[in-house]
């Protein structure tokens, strides 16, 4: 019995038999909750049993229903991808007026929360949470994420408005800092709180560091969607690439989440928004950006020893952020987590109370830790678990539009099998070994892995 195994987990013990489950259940979470024709998931799914439920059982657009959506392009499920896109069509069209009336800036704005009206307005007087204008930024990135996985041209070219909507924006929006940079302001670091040397508390800032990566992905994403469409091209928003503050490490060897290195009032807090370039982002990376990788180990490290991760989707966020750092050993340590601490009898996540997005996003980090493709290169087996040993995996997809399959023994990787759903060229690379391929769509390849 599932109760049994998660005591057992509770008590130190490893059961990759109900990580296995853990993960497939997602999958079947998202299938169940999320077609075609429906609403998109929100925080309980379809799984609310209360007449007023928690949070009103909405979309918290500022980590929970992006996290909702994780899974779906590298576990195989875009069609359950597509009420999400029908939601950011529809804030698409209402946000034009919140951005025009709000702000007096062109295009689309939402903010941290919206409901089945589609609001994106900043919804009650919670400051530290409301008054952040990126909720729709970072939802058009799913969009983009989409075309990435699958490289659905008619797509892109059909959601290419809200992509180039959601950036331009931030032309109008953006304010010149102290030191000559485009920042937002006002804005916040989503539901935290810094310390000023003086004693006095806040949350109102500008430029937090997760706002600057999140218009750095956007406007990159949107520059190079003009280019493969052959669009205009776009001098604004390549000025803000320019302009934008860069990520920045503090005086504890952390990364920064604020434009100065405050203290946080809370260093254990269940947000961890200014590592968003390291994940969902692709700003950080071990190998190619080690300086910054580090800082957030160290992020990581000060957030878990002030008691972070205490909330069931808090610690599926940090089981994705270790598998970008390539550490297999602290993914699994916090899977085992998620499993001992933050998971009910009948698996259903507890933040609590109950939550999907903490199933769907550790479901989304066993992915992680087996494959990635967000870097213009396919890791495999970037954060494999001694527990793991052996094992294999099939159906996962990456970025270029591939489907893949992995066998390993004993740690070593024996063979890949990639399949191609579009022409592309992919870069396959296991420890220091690379191995590259051309496939046309429907064409297959079985890569062995010298030892």
């Amino acid at each position: 019995p599932t109760d049994q195994r998660l005591a057992a987990v509770a008590t130190g013990q490893t059961d990759v038999g109900l990580e296995q489950l853990y993960f497939n259940f997602g999958r079947y979470l998202l299938i169940a909750c999320s077609r075609a024709g429906t609403r998109a998931a929100n925080l309980q799914g379809i799984w609310n049993q209360e007449f007023s439920p928690p949070w009103g059982s909405k979309y918290t657009i500022n980590i929970n229903i992006q996290m909702n959506y994780w899974p779906a392009e590298v576990c195989g499920l875009s069609e359950c991808h597509e009420p999400l896109f029908d939601m950011v069509a529809g804030l698409h069209e209402k946000g034009q007026e919140t951005a025009r009336r709000m702000y007096n800036c062109r295009r689309f704005v939402c903010h941290h929360n919206t409901d089945n009206t589609l609001d994106t307005c900043p919804t009650d007087r919670n400051v530290s949470a409301s008054y952040w204008p990126m909720g729709g930024a970072w939802l058009a990135l799913h969009l983009w994420e989409h075309y990435r996985f699958t490289g659905d041209r008619e797509f892109l070219e059909r959601y290419y408005p809200v992509l180039h909507d959601a950036a331009l924006f931030f032309v109008d929006f953006l304010v010149e800092d102290s030191k000559g940079r485009r920042v937002t302001c006002p804005s916040v670091s989503p539901e935290n709180a810094y310390r000023l040397p003086s004693g006095e508390i806040g949350t109102i800032c500008a430029g937090p560091t997760m706002d600057n990566a999140i218009i750095r992905e956007l406007v990159e994403a949107v520059l190079t969607a003009a280019d493969i469409l052959g669009r205009p091209s776009l001098p604004e928003l390549r000025n803000i690439l320019e302009n934008l503050p860069p990520l920045e490490i503090g005086r504890h060897g952390q990364l920064m989440e604020w434009a100065d290195d405050w203290e946080e009032v809370e260093p254990g807090h269940r947000h961890v928004s200014h590592l968003f370039a390291l994940h969902p982002g692709s700003q950080i990376d071990p190998q190619d950006t080690p300086e910054l990788a580090e800082a957030s180990r160290v992020t990581l490290r000060r957030r878990l020893s002030a008691g972070g991760g205490h909330t069931g989707w808090s610690r599926a966020w940090i089981i994705n952020f270790f598998a970008r750092l390539h550490d297999g050993e602290q993914a699994h340590a916090n899977y085992q987590a998620l499993l001992a601490h933050s998971t009910l009898p009948n698996l259903f996540d507890d933040h609590p109370p109950f939550q999907i997005d903490g199933n769907l996003g550790g479901t989304a980090a066993v992915a992680e830790m087996l494959v990635q493709s967000h870097r213009d290169r396919i890791d495999l087996l970037p954060a494999l678990p001694p527990a793991w040993n052996t094992g294999k995996v099939t159906g996962l997809r990456v970025r270029g539009g591939g489907v893949i399959d992995l066998i390993w023994e004993n740690n070593e990787l024996i063979e890949s099998s990639l399949s191609a759903i579009c022409d592309g060229e992919f870069s396959l690379h296991w420890r220091q070994k690379i191995q590259s391929v051309r496939l046309q769509a429907g064409e297959h390849r079985v890569l062995r892995w010298p030892q």
